[in-house]
């Protein structure tokens, strides 16, 4: 009895001594999940309570003043923020979130229009008469700080880190250079305006900062670093031969982590991995290609076996891992890029139906037979 609590103490604290560090990894975003939705929670229950305390008095409705339109409010710009966190976890994860987040995107921007059209037609004849736009100063007392580029290139910037997160390599190295360069001018801009601000102390006067011009240099730049990360990436330039990999940042060798042994989780090259090249013999092969496994079911003797695994996507790192019933690693295969192809040895597995997935790109995955 003793020796058993012992033991369940042990595998407890060995989960925050020697955890399982890409179990944790992947539980980043569920992680986020739950952060939001406790914000969102504690913000619904903030403005549900505020108001006076007093008793007798009640929330006066605000009223706009005259000539002046105020729309009512929405839940669309949550539902969408909602839609798109669960179309990118598709994309990254694969299943079934790739669509409802597709189904929320669709449905949220169908009620989003059909509430700008209800307060079009509620603005009556309003809507025929002619505006006067000034570009004047604000009033007395308003401050209005100037348009700024930096939103849009942050959105850029982030379109290519989720581009490198899906695809790895040198455009998410990129992609977080032109983040960072982005948020480095929000702070630049954000100190220009606080100058200003300080300035009014003494004058009494606040000023707007200058305009901002175009960011052509900036857009020149990250178009040619893409542009340059692609062609790295693709192995377009240096161009591969047999026995190099232009891999990207943090991306193994061709020669892969094992140093090409045959022990168990190791592997050999084999084969350049081109689509109708040779490959070598083996008990079961598995092809990759357009971040998916093509052969997503294969059948393996028990025991020992050689495993051929086919990698045909150009610059991007694959491997197979193979899934025991408790999410164990019956067996680890070696991360490497395409075109190659490579055998695995594996050693030591029972007969049974198992999973197998690539641990760079969770949503690829297959089912191995061994008999």
């Amino acid at each position: 009895m003793l020796e058993q609590l012992w033991n369940s103490f042990l595998d407890l604290t060995s989960q925050f001594v020697i955890p399982d560090w890409e179990a944790l990894i992947s539980l980043i975003p569920v992680g986020l999940l739950v952060v939001i939705v406790i914000w969102l929670i504690l913000l619904v229950r903030r403005f549900a309570t505020a108001g006076p305390t007093r008793r007798g008095k009640v929330r006066r409705a605000p009223v706009a003043p005259a000539h002046v339109h105020m729309p009512g409010g929405s839940a669309a710009p949550i539902l969408v923020a909602a839609g798109a966190f669960l179309v990118f976890w598709g994309l990254v994860v694969g299943g079934v979130a790739l669509w409802i987040g597709v189904a929320i995107l669709a449905l949220t921007l169908l009620v989003w229009g059909r509430e700008a059209l209800r307060d079009y037609d509620n603005l009556g004849d309003r809507h025929t008469t002619a505006l006067t736009v000034s570009h004047g100063s604000p009033p007395p007392g308003v401050h209005m700080p100037g348009p700024s580029f930096r939103p849009i290139l942050a959105a850029l910037g982030l379109g290519v880190v989720f581009f490198g997160l899906v695809f790895g390599g040198w455009l998410l190295v990129v992609g977080i250079l032109l983040t960072v360069a982005t948020l480095l001018g929000w702070l630049v801009d954000a100190r220009r305006e606080y100058v200003k601000v300080v300035e009014a102390d003494a004058t009494g006067h606040l000023e707007n900062i200058a305009p901002p011009r175009w960011p052509r240099r900036l857009l020149w730049v990250g178009a040619f670093l893409v542009a340059l990360a692609f062609v790295l990436d693709t192995g377009l330039v240096p161009p591969r031969g047999s026995g190099t990999v232009a891999g990207g940042p943090g991306e193994p060798s061709a020669s892969g982590g094992s140093g090409g042994s045959s022990e168990p989780g190791g592997s050999a090259p084999a084969g350049s991995g081109e689509p109708g090249s040779s490959l070598p013999a083996g008990d079961a092969t598995v092809v990759a290609e357009g971040v998916k496994f093509t052969t997503a079911e294969v059948t393996a003797p028990a025991g020992d076996f050689s495993l051929v695994f086919d990698n045909r996507d150009q610059g991007t790192p694959h491997d197979v891992d193979i899934i025991a019933e408790d999410g164990s690693k019956a067996f680890d295969g070696d991360v490497f890029p395409g075109p190659e192809a490579r055998v695995y040895e594996v050693t030591g597995v029972e007969a049974g139906t198992y999973q197998f997935m690539c641990s760079v790109h969770p949503n690829m995955t297959g089912t191995i037979t061994v008999q």
